[in-house]
């Protein structure tokens, strides 16, 4: 809404260039934990299985242009979210390690905390289907890796 009000041409279509753009088919990636939580998916719903798909193909792209900036002996500290897709849990915790391990990066540590001030419910329907809830992201992870 920002975008239409600053007069951004074709401001509405921002949210599919950016990253998780739609991707048309799912490929390997070669990381066995994407690649399995997509699998999971995939095999319930390929239309959300290809969202999922577009975000971690474009998340490895933007690891890989931060780890070309930071310093050997640096450290990236990224918080992320393990959200749920189709009743499957999205590690994105432990693909941000793996992500950058693949570019030289030893794991430090991961800290976990509640989110502060949530807004969200603890619990949503997300099949809409009566009595049937599913908890929602509850916790944020501190991923700490460093640079060899």
């Amino acid at each position: 809404m920002s975008n239409q009000w600053l007069d951004i041409e074709n401001a509405s279509q921002i949210d599919n260039q950016l990253m998780g753009g739609k991707a048309k088919k799912i490929k390997k990636i070669g990381i066995n934990i994407i690649d399995g939580t997509i699998e999971k998916i995939a095999d319930k719903d390929e239309k959300r299985a290809r969202d999922v798909y577009s975000f971690y193909v474009d998340y490895s792209k933007s690891i890989a242009n931060v780890s070309k900036l930071i310093k050997r002996n640096g450290h990236a500290c990224y918080v992320v979210g393990n959200r749920r897709v189709k009743d499957t849990t999205l590690p994105t915790d432990e693909i941000t390690k793996c992500l950058f391990q693949e570019h030289g990066f030893k794991y430090q540590n991961t800290f976990v905390r509640n989110i502060p001030n949530k807004r969200m419910p603890s619990k949503n329907s997300p099949t809409n289907e009566t009595g049937k809830k599913a908890a929602t992201m509850n916790n944020e992870y501190i991923v700490i890796m460093q640079k060899q």
